[in-house]
């Protein structure tokens, strides 16, 4: 029986539904031709990599999952938002990007020497996470990622595939940073509504961000929050399209 989507508008939700932690990569044709094509990414960031440009902060990372320094992160899509000056800046790895079927979210990050992202859910069970490994100073357990119970290492050119809907976690205890490619893929299952899994994930997002700096949500009863969460998807499915066609910021 196919499962329901989810979106997670509370940090402290839990998932209990039956996706694994880790998924078995070589079921998927794309995720060969990411790792067949990883050095086309490692070389168009070189600069990044070697330390002559610095990341700037694109995203406010919310207080609950790391330090602001210690990572950041280089959007090309944000649940469908396209990010078109970092696609137009690194065009080769906009063009593998677009190789990708049914991709909703791409970003070229780094976690800085000895720094963590602390546990956290994601905002919703329809899509699979991905980690390409990019530049990786050192094995597990140096530096990982744990899904739930189960804890894994990265290494260059090779892909992660999990579920972020569990609680998952990364660290660097290296001297050295790491990069990694960060991107979703809608699942199977769910890839005829990637546009309106986008817009309910945004929509989460947006409310999650609400409540972080304002507390609007907190105090309305569920009911609420679920409908104000429909509502404010409704006007990203609408935006998204635009967006993207016209080039919007």
């Amino acid at each position: 029986m196919k499962e329901e989507a989810i979106f997670f508008l509370d940090e402290n939700e839990l998932y209990q539904g039956p996706e694994p932690y880790f998924y078995d990569e070589s079921k998927y044709e794309w995720a060969r031709v990411l790792e067949n094509n990883w050095h086309i990414i490692r070389d168009e960031m070189a600069d990044f990599i070697a330390g002559r440009k610095e990341i700037v902060l694109s995203s406010p990372n919310p207080p609950y999952l790391s330090d602001p320094s210690a990572w950041k992160n280089i959007y090309f899509y944000n649940f469908m938002w396209q990010y078109h000056k970092n696609c137009r800046l690194y065009p080769k790895t906009f063009a593998l990007l677009k190789s990708i079927p049914d991709l909703t979210f791409a970003e070229f990050t780094v976690l800085e020497a000895h720094t963590q992202v602390l546990p956290h859910i994601g905002e919703t069970n329809t899509t699979i996470r991905g980690h390409l490994g990019i530049s990786i100073p050192a094995p597990w357990p140096v530096m990982g990622i744990r899904v739930g119970t189960e804890e894994r290492g990265w290494e260059e050119g090779k892909l992660t595939l999990f579920s972020d809907c569990h609680r998952h976690t990364v660290w660097n205890n290296s001297d050295e940073r790491r990069f990694v490619l960060v991107f979703d893929v809608v699942r199977p299952e769910f890839a005829g509504q990637k546009y309106w899994v986008s817009a309910q994930s945004l929509s989460a997002l947006t409310i999650k961000y609400a409540d972080e700096k304002f507390g609007l949500f907190k105090r309305l009863p569920k009911p609420a929050v679920n409908l104000a969460h429909k509502g404010i998807a409704c006007l990203w499915y609408l935006y998204l399209p635009l967006q993207r066609a016209l080039a919007l910021p």
